[in-house]
C-alpha cells in the first residue's frame, strides 16, 4: 500500500528516497470495511482522506430520500471544504461502498505536514486544481445535458462504475429513477 502511495505523489511532484521515507511518516493509512460511514450529514468534518483502494460514496438525505451525489475512487481526494473551513455541518454523508483504503488527513494537522514535507503542499495545490476542474465540468454536465447524455457521459468518463455500483446508486447520481436508466440502458445497447 505505501508503494501505491508514493506513485500517486509522484504522479504530481519527484521524491528523493529520503522524502519517501518522511513523507510515509506523515500519510497514515487505514483500511475500512464495506458500510462504514467516514462521515454522516451533520457531522463537522475534521479529516480528509485520499482514496489508494476502493470505493466511497457521496450521498445526502433530502425529504428522506437517498440521493447519490458522487462517487469517489482510486487516485480521488474526499474533502468537505465548506465544513472543514466554517466549522459547520455537512450536508452530506460518505459511506465505504466498497472495503477501501484511504490516507487519512486530519485537517487540524495539515500544516504541520506541509511543514515537514514542502512537496506534500505543491502536490496537493496541483492536485486540486485538477480536481477543481473536474468538479466544474461534472456541475455544468448536469445542468446542461440530458439524462442520457449523462450516462454516456459516465460510460466515457467513469466506466469503472457501471460493474462497482449498484444501478439504483447510479440512477440516483443521474438524476433519475431506476426504471429511466433501465430504459436509457436498453435504448444504447439497442443502437450498438
Amino acid at each position: 500500500m505505501e508503494q501505491k502511495i508514493l506513485e500517486y505523489i509522484a504522479k504530481y511532484v519527484p521524491l528523493t528516497e529520503e522524502e519517501k521515507a518522511s513523507v510515509l511518516k506523515v500519510v497514515p493509512y487505514r483500511t475500512f470495511k464495506k458500510g462504514t460511514h467516514l462521515l454522516r450529514q451533520g457531522q463537522v468534518s475534521k479529516e480528509c482522506y485520499f482514496n489508494i483502494q476502493g470505493l466511497v460514496r457521496q450521498y445526502e438525505i433530502i425529504n428522506g430520500e437517498e440521493k447519490s451525489t458522487y462517487f469517489y475512487s482510486e487516485g480521488e481526494a474526499i474533502v468537505a471544504f465548506d465544513s472543514a473551513s466554517k466549522n459547520a455541518p455537512c450536508t452530506f454523508s460518505w459511506i465505504c461502498e466498497e472495503d477501501t483504503t484511504l490516507v487519512i488527513g486530519r485537517l487540524d494537522r495539515i500544516e504541520g505536514a506541509y511543514a515537514e514535507n514542502p512537496k506534500l503542499e505543491k502536490m496537493s495545490g496541483l492536485f486540486m486544481s485538477r480536481e477543481f476542474g473536474k468538479y466544474q465540468n461534472l456541475s455544468s454536465s448536469f445542468i446542461t445535458l440530458s439524462p442520457e447524455k449523462r450516462y454516456l457521459q459516465l460510460l466515457e468518463k467513469r466506466p469503472d462504475l457501471i460493474n462497482r455500483v449498484p444501478q439504483y446508486h447510479l440512477a440516483s447520481y443521474l438524476g433519475i429513477k431506476p426504471e429511466t436508466l433501465s430504459r436509457i440502458r436498453k435504448r444504447i445497447s439497442g443502437k450498438q
